[in-house]
């Protein structure tokens, strides 16, 4: 099985014939260097696809590599090589993403079977020749998926306990340091629940987002506020009580001042 390979077949899961490096070529029978990954599709002729928005850099033939295309990952800084595919469905600088058919694996060129030969290496390696590229092992990469940006921020309250977000880039967990969901967008949420652990406090939105705190990121607006404005209210009432005390001490010691003089 694969680590990386549903990333070209979507939800199918390919498995790897021949893997990255050296082997014995199953045509020419020499030890040669396999610059990429050679995935199976047990002779079926699938649809591969981009791994997320990138553009077709060349396609082309040859007897060796077959039907092939490249396309670079500017976010990766990576391209890729498609190769000994059946058939081509994109154009030279076509702007794809990971719902766009790269192409159907084949056998064309030297092959012995249908499956995709897969190709990674830098984008900087673009224009160099074959054996000037650095080749790199997919299945060893490690792909993090683009963060999209989530929640709904709302007006503050002071009834409730809220918090404001103050960076674009605060991730949004699933749970406390557990998978990222996306970049948490800025503005006022309520928050439900709070964990310290990882050496961070994490407070759990109502949408069921965690994210961690630091000063710099968060505003933190407790209920306490709302305590504090309750006081403020009952304040006046004590200064009232407090100021008729006062005036009842006062009368009592007038009297008793009168009562001294007789």
């Amino acid at each position: 099985m694969s680590k990386n390979g549903k990333l070209l077949f979507k939800d199918y899961d390919p498995y790897i014939t021949s893997g990255f490096g050296e082997r014995i070529h199953p045509i020419t029978k020499k030890k040669t260097k396999h610059d990429g990954i050679d995935y199976g599709t047990y002779e079926k002729k699938l649809p591969t696809y981009a791994i997320e928005k990138g553009r077709v850099v060349k396609t082309g033939y040859n007897n060796i590599n077959g039907n092939f295309v490249y396309v670079t990952y500017p976010r990766l800084n990576k391209n890729s090589l498609y190769q000994h595919l059946d058939s081509i469905n994109v154009l030279v600088n076509q702007e794809v993403d990971e719902n766009t058919i790269i192409g159907y694996t084949g056998k064309t060129g030297q092959a012995t079977g249908i499956h995709l030969h897969f190709g990674w290496f830098p984008t900087s390696d673009q224009n160099k020749d074959w054996y000037s590229k650095n080749w790199e092992d997919f299945e060893v990469y490690n792909y993090v998926k683009p963060l999209s940006y989530v929640g709904n921020p709302i007006k503050k309250d002071t009834k409730k306990n809220q918090l404001e977000v103050k960076i674009n880039e605060l991730r949004a967990r699933k749970e406390p340091n557990g998978e990222i969901l996306g970049y948490i967008n800025k503005g006022i949420y309520n928050y439900i629940a709070t964990e310290t652990n990882y050496g961070y406090t994490w407070y759990k939105l109502e949408e069921n987002y965690w994210i961690a705190y630091q000063e710099d990121w968060l505003n933190i607006y407790p209920k306490e506020e709302i305590i504090e404005d309750n006081q403020k209210e009952k304040e006046p009432k004590k200064k009232l009580i407090l100021r008729i005390f006062d005036i009842f001490l006062l009368i009592i010691k007038r009297i008793l001042s009168f009562f001294k003089r007789r």
